[in-house]
């Protein structure tokens, strides 16, 4: 059982039997009840509104953490985005510059063979026809769609400064034409998606035609470009002359030899990196978000500061689909298929480089040899020296191709050294992002301290402002009440001094209709009836009907001669809109605003007679 606790005797027995006495206090506990003098009445009410007191007040306090929250993620985003867009303006920059120079380059070269004859003549000219034909195209496009939107928001903004005081007033014809404004609106709206998704199709539909077929094949970008490499005894190196049969079979076989030694590189790389290659071109991803990947992760310059923390938040708005791990995870392939394919592609060109060279450096030993050979066809005796040469320059092939391989070792030890260098860097900035993290997290838990301090400080100042508030609340519902018979009394006062008014007027009403029904009774007409009277011609139509002369009558002609200006034409002229301009920034009554209205010419200029002088100076 273990040994018992300190201060417990273990010696003596539970006791299971009260006394006597003992029940009979229980007893009289029991029927007293509440009435005992060990209990005290509950006020609940009172319970009440301290727990509603204190139920406001944490609500309160947890809205204004709440608030605080917002905006600290609030000026997070809006930096976060400050930092995004300096970094995405830099790239417009370049990729507006290179789009220029791109496209002066197209347009000097189709100048140049334009007016060139040949046969491609006619091909750069038909790309010039269809480029003038989608410029047409564009303009009318332009006219349709572009255009009125951009009139109808001058419309609706000049509409909204001429009634925007009767519909704040709530007028019911301005809220009925606004409610049809909105009507409008939307249907433009759809109007427009509409046609955007109508663009958009058309947009993939020819980016769909571009990537398929030997147009596809030419623009398309690979991501690794490949070297393609003749192995084996290349037929020029068989085309040599060179009279040591011997000699020419033991250099040819380099090639062979030079040949096996970097396939088994390559392959002992491919075998490295197997799993990069398993992983498919794109690393398992599909080629658009590579292709967002790889545009946003070269965006940001490896000097600047935070740069991990601004490319994983760029790529996570860009791609909402794809959580950190997995970005991160990407990352890593990209990392190690760039340094796969740069170390590839440097292989390939040093096989390629070593092989052109072994050529020359072939055909110079076989002209050597052919050199030797005549020599020793002339001279006989220096049969042993030609021996010594050959084997001299045999060695030398040997040295030579030692110390390409030497230099290539050397040159995969550097590779390898700077990717250490770049898994070390990646665990520094890993290494500084958890110690930046740890001090935030420090600063937080000092802040909420600091904000349980003012808590409790403003729940004690509220109790004791609810405290006045109450007392004062009390005395003031007493003056009201004295105030509210004061009030019905006056207010019945009022209402019979108003009776007594009513029948006043009533009276005088009255008295004043029998005047009047008494002056019509001496001013009345007494006419003679005459039906065909209303019938006939007036004299006055008669004698404008004589003197009419008979003139061709156009139906389609206005009612009234307009003389003036048309609402588009005034709302057009560039006084209009920069007087509205200075209305709405409070500016129209200054001497700046009539300094500026003077030197505004209008679209078209004024005629002699018409030259206004109101915004001219003094």
């Amino acid at each position: 059982m273990g040994t018992p606790k300190r201060g417990f005797d273990t010696s003596r027995d539970f006791v299971t039997q009260y006394t006597s006495d003992e029940t009979d206090r229980i007893v009289m506990r029991i029927n007293n009840g509440v009435r005992s003098n060990k209990y005290k009445d509950v006020d609940y009410d009172k319970l009440k509104l301290l727990a509603a007191e204190k139920k406001f007040s944490a609500h309160k306090s947890l809205l204004k953490v709440k608030k605080i929250e917002q905006m600290s993620k609030q000026t997070k985003e809006n930096n976060l985005n400050k930092q995004h867009k300096l970094v995405w303006q830099k790239e417009f920059i370049r990729l507006n510059s290179l789009r220029k120079r791109l496209q002066g380059e197209i347009e000097r070269h189709r100048r140049d063979h334009v007016t060139e004859t040949g046969p491609c003549t006619n091909m750069y000219q038909e790309f010039e026809d269809y480029e003038s034909h989608l410029d047409q195209q564009f303009g009318k496009f332009k006219t349709q769609t572009a255009e009125p939107v951009w009139e109808l928001r001058e419309d609706l903004q000049f509409w909204l400064q001429e009634n925007m005081a009767e519909l704040k007033m709530g007028s019911p014809d301005i809220v009925q034409k606004h409610m049809e404004i909105k009507q409008t609106i939307n249907s433009v709206k759809d109007q427009q998606k509409q046609v955007m998704e109508r663009l958009r199709y058309e947009q993939q539909s020819l980016e769909r035609e571009l990537g398929m077929g030997e147009l596809g094949e030419m623009v398309h970008d690979e991501q690794d470009t490949n070297i393609h490499i003749e192995q084996g005894i290349p037929e020029a190196a068989f085309d040599l002359e060179c009279r040591d049969f011997d000699l020419k079979v033991n250099v040819l076989q380099e090639f062979i030899h030079m040949d096996e030694s970097f396939r088994e590189k390559l392959h002992d790389l491919e075998d490295q990196h197997s799993q990069i290659l398993s992983s498919g071109k794109h690393g398992g991803w599909s080629e658009e978000d590579h292709y967002t990947f790889c545009v946003i992760y070269d965006q940001y310059p490896h000097e600047m500061a935070n740069r991990r923390k601004f490319i994983i938040d760029r790529l996570r708005r860009h791609l909402p689909k794809m959580n950190r791990a997995q970005l991160v995870m990407h990352e890593e392939w990209c990392e190690s298929n760039k340094y796969f394919r740069k170390r590839k592609q440097v292989l390939m060109v040093a096989w390629q480089k070593a092989r052109d060279e072994l050529f020359y450096k072939a055909k110079s030993v076989f002209m050597e040899a052919d050199i030797a050979a005549e020599l020793e066809e002339v001279k006989i005796e220096y049969l042993r020296k030609q021996k010594q040469v050959k084997q001299a320059l045999f060695e030398k092939i040997h040295q030579w191709r030692c110390q390409k391989m030497e230099a290539m070792m050397i040159q995969q030890k550097m590779l390898e050294r700077q990717q250490e260098e770049m898994r070390m860097q990646v665990k520094m900035e890993a290494e500084r992002e958890k110690k930046r993290r740890a001090v935030e997290k420090d600063k937080i838990t000092e802040f909420h301290e600091e904000q349980m301090q003012r808590r409790k400080k403003q729940e004690e100042e509220d109790r004791k402002r609810l405290e006045e508030l109450q007392k004062s609340m009390a005395e003031q519902a007493k003056f009201d009440l004295e105030r509210v018979h004061y009030r019905e009394e006056q207010i019945q006062r009022k209402i019979e001094e108003r009776k007594r008014m009513a029948e006043d007027k009533e009276e005088e009403d009255r008295q004043r209709e029998e005047r009047l029904e008494a002056l019509r009774l001496q001013v009345r007409v007494v006419a003679e009836s005459d039906p065909e009277r209303l019938m006939k011609n007036t004299e006055a139509w008669e004698a404008h009907v004589n003197e009419e002369v008979e003139e061709d009558i156009n139906i389609n002609r206005p009612l009234f001669d307009v003389n003036s200006f048309t609402s588009n034409q005034v709302t057009s002229d560039p006084r209009m809109k920069l007087e509205a301009r200075l209305r709405e920034a409070g500016l129209h009554n200054s001497d700046y605003a009539r300094h500026i209205m003077s030197n505004v010419k209008p679209l078209n200029p004024p005629r002699r007679d018409m030259e206004s002088t109101v915004f001219k100076t003094d």
